[in-house]
């Protein structure tokens, strides 16, 4: 009996089962994908860095140095279980040419060099994850370069240093498990011992990578405090094991964070649905479900016959969801499967996604059980008895069509409105599916319009300027970044191209953490805050040197707000520091810091400018490489795009699905929502129909009624994107805790309210249609 039952209403309503099952489908499937590429991505990142064996410990030199000490280091710590230090030959971006139309690195901001395969850890793999090998005269590329220009296997990789030109075979695309993403901008070339010691020869510039393999990597942070208390090497940056696994998951995770959202919003909206249909449809069954009491007919059966139907739409929505996952997995992991490739698929690989659909299958069962318990409410007497409803009267009674004028002229608009505030209850639904439909259209776009944004820089710990110089090791060329700094302020030379110059200072500092124990701290310094400020959450920039600014990460480790103090290490002597304000910063893990203090022993100088002309950029920045040879110049237009290039690629694809996704969603829920509408004021339009009134006219009574109800979701939409949206937008990118919004007016208050528009009113149109073909015959039923 209630698969005859089923069958039949599910005949009846079509379009609302199908607007149901597509919810749920929806919802399912990109829980599931998420859960799929979580699944996906860890075991990617497992499988690289064990292939790769990743080093626990990594600290970053540029110098000289003594390798026998590391080596009696090691030897004596029990915690390390091997170390071996890795040369890196850097090449200015103006000797290398990987292009075919033969145009050279000049312009990147990626830091290229040439290495040889490591004999004991952190290899280099190839796009089969085995350890990369290349002949004289052959070259592994990596993934970054290879995705970036469509290399190809065979492909020609150039290097011309003064009289030195040679040209190498690309046979093999690297996967460099520290430096895989886009967001470190160091890259490491592949090449032979031979061919390494040739370019050894022409290449000056040199950096160190002393890496430890520990015993058990739980105890990365203790060895990490004896390296520090040690006389080695420490200049440069320090790296450890759990960062490299956030860097290389960072992309990928914002990616899983975007869709679950996009997921649970859906979910949000079938369960609006699914409470407008069920609460219908025991309206519109008032009588019958009294009937079915009056003969005896249990409520708890009752609600049995109602709840199978819907558990059937939801049952079947979700098995097709989790099937629909499994084969659209492979549209979000293209990016993960190119950098880390895809380890093979386990139990867990089907089981973790299964689960996602089964919560959504839960989740709306248990909300069904709880919207059928007014069965429990409804004697026989009253649903025998029930009558129409009216809405609400006192609006009703204000907004009505008298002789009197009123401030809306047009007839069909005055009821259109009217019929809404006097149903508000009934419209509630569809305003809500607007609104959260433009919030999940307007969030991904004003995302991906903030991270493209130049002022995005700020969160990268730096103000806002077009170019940027970095000097490294200071011990050797400490005379050169003073020859740069008094090149940039010559008023007889940039007067008319260089203004608002300002010179960071970073050394290396011994600060005391919650637990009051010392670690090392990079702190930059500076007099010249105000002159490209930054934007601090809490506080300002330090006023002297007794005030120190943390990024967001370090207030957090450091357990310190605005106003307390933190005791660093001066001159072998404790001072008190005073917190003046707090910044977000996603560079260097999130944690670095601003002082004024001065220091002897400079890690890097880095100055910040701006050009008056802003088209001779280009221009300056030529001249100063040529000019000075130790400096790495950074065009900080180019800086967020090639740095975040991945990010941007993966959420500018989803931004793009998330608006259609919306579009799909408000015709889907408007022509269901109108559907019901006209089908339960039949009798209402037949009476009006025979007393005059035209189907054109009341279809823009109904039309209009959709694009008030619109407003009003526009209105509230707007309002949650702007409270909400950042906020969401914040728990994205590891070191923001406040994101604040760049919109596009064109797109956030033009494009995507026009589109609601156009689509709400063609599928109400259409959905009207039917009014025409309503008649008299209704009034006598």
């Amino acid at each position: 009996m209630i698969q005859r039952l089923l069958k039949k209403d599910f005949k009846k309503n079509k379009v609302i089962v199908f607007t149901l099952f597509t919810f749920i489908l929806l919802s399912s499937m990109l829980l599931s994908s998420a859960l799929t590429i979580v699944t996906e991505l860890t075991g990617s990142l497992d499988s690289l860095f064990e292939k790769a064996k990743v080093p626990s410990y990594v600290q970053m030199y540029a110098g000289d140095f003594s390798q026998d000490e590391i080596n009696a280091f090691s030897e004596k710590n029990e915690l390390v279980k091997n170390q071996q230090t890795m040369t890196m030959l850097n090449i200015d971006g103006e000797h290398l040419f990987l292009q075919d139309n033969g145009e050279s690195e000049v312009n990147s901001i990626i830091e290229n060099s040439f290495v040889k395969q490591n004999k004991a850890f952190d290899f280099l793999l190839d796009t089969r994850n085995e350890i990369a090998n290349v002949g004289d005269g052959e070259i592994g590329v990596p993934v970054y370069h290879q995705q970036l220009y469509n290399l190809k296997l065979g492909s020609k990789v150039q290097v011309q240093i003064g009289d030195f030109n040679k040209t190498y075979t690309v046979t093999s695309f690297i996967r460099d498990a520290q430096m895989n993403p886009s967001l470190v901008t160091s890259k490491r070339f592949l090449v032979s011992d031979n061919d390494w010691n040739e370019l050894e020869t022409k290449l000056s510039s040199q950096e160190h990578l002393i890496e430890f393999e520990l015993n058990d990597d739980s105890s990365i942070s203790e060895f990490e405090k004896q390296y520090e208390a040690s006389n080695l090497p420490q200049s440069g940056t320090a790296l450890t094991k759990s960062l490299y696994q956030i860097l290389n998951a960072l992309t990928d995770g914002i990616i899983i964070a975007i869709i679950i959202l996009i997921s649970l919003l859906l979910l949000l909206i079938a369960s609006l649905c699914l409470r407008f249909t069920i609460l219908t449809a025991i309206e519109e069954d008032y009588r019958e479900i009294g009937i079915m009491k009056a003969t005896g007919i249990s409520s708890k059966n009752i609600r049995k016959l109602y709840l199978t139907k819907y558990i059937t739409i939801a049952f079947g929505a979700c098995i097709g969801g989790y099937l629909a996952s499994l084969a659209v997995t492979n549209v979000f992991t293209k990016s993960m499967s190119a950098y880390m490739g895809l380890a093979p698929k386990t139990v867990i690989s089907y089981v973790l996604p299964f689960l996602g659909s089964l919560l959504v299958f839960l989740f709306v069962y248990l909300f069904c059980k709880l919207l059928f318990r007014r069965f429990k409410k409804i004697s026989t007497y009253q649903a025998l008895q029930v009558g129409e409803t009216s809405g609400n009267r006192k609006i009703a009674h204000r907004m009505q069509l008298s002789g009197k004028k009123h401030w809306i002229g047009n007839k069909s608009i005055f009821i259109g409105i009217r019929e809404v505030l006097t149903q508000i209850k009934t419209y509630i639904l569809l305003m809500l599916v607007f609104a959260i439909s433009l919030f999940m259209m307007s969030v991904p776009f004003n995302f991906l319009q903030t991270i493209q944004d130049d002022s995005f820089i700020s969160y990268m710990g730096a103000g806002e300027s077009d170019l940027r110089i970095d000097v490294h090791q200071m011990d050797k060329y400490k005379e050169e970044a003073e020859e740069v700094f008094n090149y940039l302020t010559n008023e007889n030379v940039n007067s008319d191209r260089i203004e608002k110059v300002a010179s960071y200072e970073t050394g290396a500092y011994q600060m005391k953490n919650a637990d009051n124990e010392l670690v090392t701290i990079k702190i930059e310094s500076s007099k010249d805050y105000d002159v490209f400020p930054l934007y601090y959450t809490v506080g300002k920039a330090p006023q002297n040197a007794k005030e120190i600014a943390l990024s967001s990460m370090n207030a957090d480790e450091f357990k310190a707000s605005v106003g307390d103090t933190v005791i660093i290490i001066l001159d072998g002597k404790e001072e008190g520091l005073t917190v003046s304000g707090i910044y977000q910063d996603v560079t260097n893990g999130g944690k670095t810091a601003k002082g004024m203090l001065k220091s002897d022993d400079v890690l890097w100088t880095t100055y910040n400018f701006n050009v008056k002309d802003s088209s001779k950029i280009n221009e300056i920045k030529t001249e100063l490489e040529q000019t000075f040879t130790h400096i790495k110049i950074t065009d900080m237009d180019n800086y967020i795009n090639q740095t975040l290039g991945g990010i941007i690629k993966q959420v500018a694809s989803l931004s793009v699905v998330a608006f259609v996704l919306s579009l799909f969603i408000v015709i889907l829920i408007t022509s269901m929502f109108f559907k019901m509408i006209l089908a339960k004021e039949a009798k209402n339009i037949a009476i009006m129909k025979s007393i005059g009134i035209s189907s054109k006219i009341l279809q823009q009574q109904y039309i209009v009624r959709a694009l008030f109800t619109l407003l009003i979701g526009i209105i509230v939409g707007v309002i949650l994107t702007n409270v909400l949206g950042t906020q969401v937008a914040s728990l994205l990118l590891s070191g923001v805790s406040k994101l604040t919004f760049v919109t596009n007016p064109l797109i956030s208050y033009l494009m995507i309210p026009f589109s609601l528009v156009l689509v709400v009113s063609v599928s109400v149109y259409i959905v009207s249609v039917s009014i025409k073909k309503i008649n008299i015959m209704l009034i006598a039923e």
